[in-house]
C-alpha cells in the first residue's frame, strides 16, 4: 500500500513539474474568443422570460466519469428534479458516458418540440475549460477550446487535451506511466448539437447559498468541538491562471458564507472557515498563490486549530476518496472521503432555482373594477411600489398566483377578499396593487406581530365573493432557513451584531429567492373549496337569541360539513342547531352544538358531510344562543350566494323579517 502512495506522490511531482514546462497547460479560451462567444449568441435572450407558447426543456450537464459510483448520485439529482418540474428533463455528461452524452440528451429534448433549452452545469465554477468546451457543444461559441492539462482518471495520471483534428473537435485521454510516458490513448468528440431550439447556459454553482448550506451541513456532521476547529473545504481548482482571481474571489465569498451560516444558523461556534485548491497555475516555474494549495492551508490551520476538511466536489470518486487523503498525508485533520455535494438536496433545490430563474413568469392577471379592463401587473411594478422585491412581496406576489390558478375565471376587483396573517407593509402593499385597496384583512395569529413572526404569518386566504371559491394558501415550514425569525427579531429590537446582520441579509436573499424560484408543491401547501359566507356587518347589533329561517341560493356547488357562527365581540354568540331543507322539504342535514366545552365552540359539525348544488334554493332554521351577529336586511348578496329572511322569532317572542344571522358553510 505504502508503494502505491509513494509512486502516485512520485507522479504527481512528475506532473507538477512537466506542467511548469508546458506552456499550453490549461490553455482555455482566450479573451478574444470568449468575447467572439458572447457576440455569437450565448447571452441572447438570457434575459427573456418563458412567455406564450414557449415549450421548455432542462438540460442538466455534468462532467461524467467511467466510475458508476460517481454517476449515479448525480443520476439521482436529476431525477429529483424531473419529478418536481412540468418540462422535460434530461442529463448529459460532458465526457465518459457514451450512452448519456449531452447531444443524446438534447435530442430527446427535441422529441418534446422544445423551443428554449436551459441549460443547467452542474459544475464547481463558471470559470472552467470545461464550461467553453459545453458552450461549443451547445453552439454558444463557434471555435472549440484549445486546453491541455495532466490530471487523474480513476488515479491513473492522465493528459487530457483538446484539440481540431481534421476539422473535428476532440478530447484526446493519453493515459501515462509514472514516467510520464504514453501508455495508451483515447479519444471522444465533441459534436456541436443539433437542435432549433434557443439554449440559455446558466451559470455553474460558483458562489451560490446552497452550495454554501451544503458544504455547511457536510462540515457541521464532523464538528465537535467548534472553537479549536476550522472549516477547510476542499476544491479541484484550476490550472489556468486567467481564471484563478474568480476561483479566489468565488471562495472567499463561500467561506464568509459558510462560517455565518454554522455560527448564526445552526449554532455552531466555529473558529474559521477557509479554503484550498487541490490544481493551481503554474506561470515561469512558479506556482501562483502557493498559500491557497490545500496542503499548506491545513498546516497552516493545524498550527492553532483542528481542520475539519470537506469536498467541495460534485460526487464522489478518487479525488474525495484518494488524493485528498494522499495530499494531507502525515497531517492530522478529520475528513469524510465518501461525502460530496450530489446527491444532497440542495442540488436538486439549485437545479430548479437555476433553471426558474430563466423561465418563470411573474404576471397576474386580473379584470379592474369595471370588470372590462384586463390588468397585466407584474411583479417589477410590485416592486417599484413597495421599493424592492422583498420576501414579503415575493411570497405574497406567488401566493396570488396559486390563488388565481384555482380560480376558474380571471378575478374582478371587488370581488376579490384577502385575508393575510402578515403586518408587514411588504404584504400590505403588494395585495394593495394587485387588488386595487379594497377587501383586504390583516389578521395576525395569536402571538404574533411585526416583531414576532412565525411560519403562521405566511399565511393567505383568497375568497372570490361571487362563487364562494375559497383557496388557502400557506407557506411549508422548510424554506425558511434555520433560526431566521430568530435573526429577524434581533435586527429589528436593534440587538443584532455586525456577523447576525450579515447573517440574516443572507437569510432573506435565500428566503427570497425560494419564494420566487422553487416550484410551488415546494414553497405552499394550498386547499381550495367554495363556501357560502355571510361575513360580519358593520354593525351587528341588536341581536338577541331565538329560531332564524330564511332561504338560500348557492351560486355554485359547496361542499359542507361545517357551519361557524359569528358572535358579537366578547359574547358568546353560537348556534344551538341548525336544518338544512330542499325544495321539496325533505331534510338535507342535521347539525347540533357541542357546547363551549369544544375546540371551536363557534363551530357546528354536520352529522354527515352534504352538497348544496349551484343555482338550487334550500332553506334553513338555525336556532341560535347568547348574541350572534346580525345582518339587518331582508336579502343579502352573500360571499358564495344568495340569502334572505323569511321570520326571526327571538327569545322574547317578538317576529321580525328583517334579521340575518351571520355564519359561515363549509
Amino acid at each position: 500500500m505504502m508503494r502505491k502512495v509513494k509512486i502516485l506522490i512520485a507522479t504527481v511531482v512528475l506532473i507538477l513539474i512537466l506542467s511548469s514546462v508546458l506552456p499550453s497547460v490549461a490553455l482555455h479560451a482566450s479573451q478574444g474568443e470568449l468575447q467572439e462567444a458572447a457576440q455569437s449568441g450565448e447571452i441572447v435572450g438570457a434575459a427573456e422570460k418563458c412567455e406564450g407558447n414557449e415549450s421548455i426543456g432542462i438540460l442538466v450537464i455534468a462532467h461524467g466519469s467511467p466510475s458508476e459510483t460517481w454517476c449515479e448520485p448525480v443520476r439521482e439529482v436529476v431525477r429529483s428534479v424531473a419529478s418536481e418540474l412540468p418540462y422535460p428533463v434530461e442529463l448529459g455528461f460532458l465526457e465518459f458516458v457514451p450512452n448519456e452524452t449531452i447531444n443524446i440528451a438534447v435530442d430527446r429534448l427535441n422529441e418534446h418540440n422544445v423551443t428554449k433549452i436551459v441549460a443547467v452545469p452542474l459544475f464547481i465554477s463558471s470559470h472552467s475549460g470545461h464550461i467553453e468546451e459545453i458552450k461549443y457543444v451547445l453552439r454558444l461559441r463557434e471555435t472549440p477550446p484549445a486546453s491541455e492539462m495532466l490530471t487523474f482518471v480513476e488515479g491513473k495520471p492522465v493528459r487530457r487535451s483538446v484539440l481540431a483534428v481534421e476539422g473535428k473537435c476532440i478530447i484526446r485521454r493519453e493515459y501515462l506511466t509514472p514516467a510520464l510516458t504514453v501508455k495508451h490513448t483515447e479519444e471522444e468528440e465533441l459534436v456541436p448539437v443539433n437542435t432549433t431550439a434557443e439554449i440559455i447556459l446558466t451559470n455553474a454553482l460558483d458562489n451560490s447559498s446552497l452550495l454554501a448550506q451544503t458544504l455547511a451541513e457536510n462540515a457541521a456532521e464532523l464538528i465537535s468541538e467548534a472553537k479549536n476547529e476550522t472549516v477547510v473545504f476542499a476544491s479541484h481548482g484550476t490550472f489556468n491562471a486567467s481564471y484563478l482571481e474568480e476561483w479566489i474571489a468565488d471562495h472567499e465569498a463561500l467561506a464568509e458564507q459558510i462560517k455565518l451560516i454554522l455560527r448564526h444558523r445552526k449554532g455552531i461556534p466555529i473558529e474559521d472557515v477557509r479554503f484550498g485548491f487541490i490544481h493551481l497555475p503554474i506561470v515561469d516555474n512558479k506556482t501562483m498563490h502557493p498559500e491557497l494549495g490545500l496542503r499548506a492551508v491545513v498546516e497552516n490551520v493545524s498550527v492553532n486549530s483542528t481542520p475539519v476538511v470537506v469536498a467541495n466536489m460534485v460526487s464522489v470518486g478518487f479525488f474525495t476518496k484518494k488524493y485528498i487523503p494522499m495530499l494531507l498525508e502525515n497531517l492530522t485533520y478529520k475528513y469524510n472521503g465518501s461525502k460530496a455535494l450530489c446527491p444532497h438536496e440542495n442540488m436538486v433545490k439549485w437545479v430548479e432555482i437555476s433553471a426558474n430563474r430563466e423561465i418563470s413568469t411573474f404576471v397576474l392577471q386580473i379584470y379592474d373594477y369595471d370588470g372590462e379592463t384586463l390588468l397585466n401587473i407584474t411583479i417589477e411594478e410590485v416592486g417599484e411600489y413597495h421599493g424592492e422585491i422583498c420576501p414579503c412581496v415575493a411570497s405574497s406576489f406567488r401566493a396570488t398566483q396559486l390563488a388565481f390558478s384555482e380560480f376558474e375565471s380571471i378575478p374582478v376587483r371587488g370581488d376579490i377578499e384577502v385575508i393575510c396573517a402578515h403586518p408587514s407593509k411588504g404584504h400590505k402593499q403588494t395585495f394593495e396593487y394587485i387588488f386595487g385597496g379594497k377587501n383586504l384583512i390583516i389578521e395576525p395569529p395569536a402571538g404574533t406581530d411585526i416583531v414576532n413572526l412565525s411560519v403562521e404569518n405566511y399565511a393567505y386566504t383568497f375568497i372570490q365573493k361571487s362563487s364562494g371559491h375559497e383557496v388557502r394558501v400557506e407557506a411549508r415550514e422548510d424554506i425558511f432557513p434555520e433560526r431566521f425569525f430568530d435573526l429577524r427579531k434581533k435586527c429589528k429590537t436593534g440587538t443584532a451584531t455586525s456577523e447576525e446582520k450579515k447573517a440574516f441579509k443572507y437569510a432573506k436573499e435565500d428566503l427570497k429567492s425560494a419564494f420566487l424560484y422553487l416550484p410551488e408543491a415546494r414553497v405552499f401547501a394550498f386547499s381550495s373549496a367554495f363556501i357560502f359566507d355571510t361575513g360580519e356587518p358593520a354593525n351587528p347589533y341588536p341581536s338577541i337569541s331565538g329560531v332564524h329561517k330564511g332561504a338560500i341560493i348557492p351560486a355554485s356547488n359547496i361542499s359542507v360539513s361545517k357551519m361557524l357562527i359569528y358572535p358579537c365581540v366578547g359574547t358568546g354568540g353560537h348556534a344551538e342547531s341548525v336544518k338544512i331543507y330542499n325544495e321539496s322539504g325533505s331534510v338535507v342535514a342535521i347539525g347540533n352544538w357541542d357546547g363551549y366545552q369544544a375546540g371551536d365552540w363557534r363551530i357546528i359539525e354536520f352529522e354527515e358531510s352534504f352538497t348544496l348544488f349551484a343555482n338550487e334554493t334550500y332553506f334553513y332554521e338555525i336556532r341560535t344562543g347568547s348574541y350572534p351577529q346580525i345582518h339587518h336586511k331582508k336579502a343579502l348578496n352573500a360571499t358564495g350566494g344568495w340569502i334572505n329572511c323569511t321570520s326571526f322569532v327571538d327569545a322574547n317572542n317578538r317576529k321580525h323579517d328583517n334579521w340575518i344571522p351571520a355564519f359561515k358553510l363549509f
